[in-house]
């Protein structure tokens, strides 16, 4: 149960080389220090005794003992994720007393941090929370979005990030860029993904950029001569008459 009152600010977090101090040897834990260690955090586990999956995580430093608040001397974050409440809260207690942000696998309340259920697909991470009422409830959740967050968008992303840096770097006007980075960013290029393939979106993704950028500068180029074209043929005929 999340502590009453509290509205949850949801966030990403880069931790790579941070310290992260994870208490507790089980499943519950060895999930937890697996999806930091993707995260390339700096890991700690504390725990008398190890899940076999432990030891094939070369880069986790391990000690085989209980809990000492000496533990906590460098860590930025901490994961109370014991099957004892009582270690958990007592872990919790100590971490938030020190500015610790912590999160406690049972009780949620004791610490200060969530997180969530998360749905991945290449470059998209899309987090969800039940605001600590039901991990169960999120669990059914990110499975209803895996219905419709399909391969197709990691594509999408893929394609969206170089020609998104070419954008920013080649459209020197902010309403052009602005217009052009929202047409990029529209949904209908994940449909166009799945009817055609990626390499047809990406084609068309690159059409369209070129006929903003290139086509403007065309533009530009012929259209200054005909005012001086216009000018010249004014003055002539000035001239004769």
């Amino acid at each position: 149960m999340a502590r009453r009152g509290v509205d949850w600010y949801p966030v990403f977090l880069d931790l790579q080389g941070i310290p992260v101090l994870v208490v507790g040897g089980g499943a519950v834990a060895l999930r937890k220090v697996k999806g930091l260690v993707q995260a390339g955090a700096d890991v700690t586990v504390v725990a008398p005794a190890l899940e076999a999956g432990f030891r094939r995580l070369k880069i986790v430093h391990l000690l085989r003992r209980g809990f000492r608040e000496a533990d906590l001397r460098n860590a930025c974050l901490v994961f109370a994720a014991t099957n004892q409440p009582q270690v958990n809260a007592r872990v919790a207690a100590a971490a938030l007393e020190r500015g610790v942000w912590t999160n406690v696998a049972a009780p949620p309340e004791a610490g200060n941090l969530l997180v969530p259920a998360a749905l991945r697909r290449g470059r998209l991470c899309v987090a969800i929370s039940t605001g600590g009422a039901s991990a169960a409830a999120a669990k059914a959740l990110r499975l209803e979005l895996e219905k419709s967050l399909d391969a197709a968008w990691s594509g999408f992303l893929e394609l969206l990030e170089g020609r998104r840096a070419r954008v920013l770097a080649t459209v020197h006007d902010a309403t052009r860029r602005r217009r052009l980075l929202q047409a990029l960013g529209r949904a209908k290029w994940v449909k166009r993904i799945r009817a055609q393939g990626r390499e047809a979106a990406a084609r068309a993704m690159d059409k369209l950029i070129d006929l903003e950028t290139n086509g403007r500068m065309r533009r530009t180029t012929t259209t200054r001569p005909q005012h001086g074209v216009t000018k010249r043929t004014m003055a002539t005929g000035n001239g004769k008459h």
